[in-house]
């Protein structure tokens, strides 16, 4: 177990292992030494929806924060299949979060940070990304939160 993955485990983290069989769209495309990652969402590793609603209506802030959270444990899965070890990552580049939003909701970015933080917290300055964070109207079986993602592995 890498450095990474120690700081996933000791922040109660566990990632578990994705199954890409039988699916016509990618979780992620590699290209050179960047990782291109696919939208997403607070699922668990069988795709079954963690969390549904929506941040502002049906679901509170707080719980926003949780989704987001949430999907970016289920987006390590995705990312360690794709590099092997984590430790094999440089920095973490991009990241467009997208809330399923409505009512009175308009903080994206610090319900987005339920996101951000994991990185940040498992890879310190490496998990540091550039990042948008948005509201849109529904999102695919009902989930809250979903997030797209470059990273770029090490040479």
């Amino acid at each position: 177990m890498g450095i990474a993955e120690q700081k996933l485990a000791a922040m109660g983290i566990e990632i578990g292992r994705i199954d890409r069989t039988g699916k016509g769209v990618l979780p992620f495309r590699r290209y050179k030494d960047l990782v291109f990652l696919s939208g997403h969402g607070p699922f668990d590793l069988e795709g079954k929806p963690l969390m549904q609603g929506t941040v502002g209506v049906d679901l509170t802030p707080e719980q926003g924060y949780e989704a987001a959270r949430l999907a970016a444990i289920r987006m390590l899965a995705t990312i360690k299949d794709a590099v092997g070890d984590l430790d094999n990552i440089d920095y973490f580049v991009k990241a467009l979060c997208i809330f399923n939003s409505g009512g009175e909701f308009y903080d994206m970015p610090a319900q987005a940070n339920g996101f951000s933080h994991v990185f940040t917290r498992a890879f310190g300055q490496r998990g540091q990304h550039a990042r948008a964070a948005m509201g849109s109207g529904t999102h695919s079986r009902n989930v809250p939160f979903t997030a797209d993602m470059v990273i770029k592995l090490k040479s």
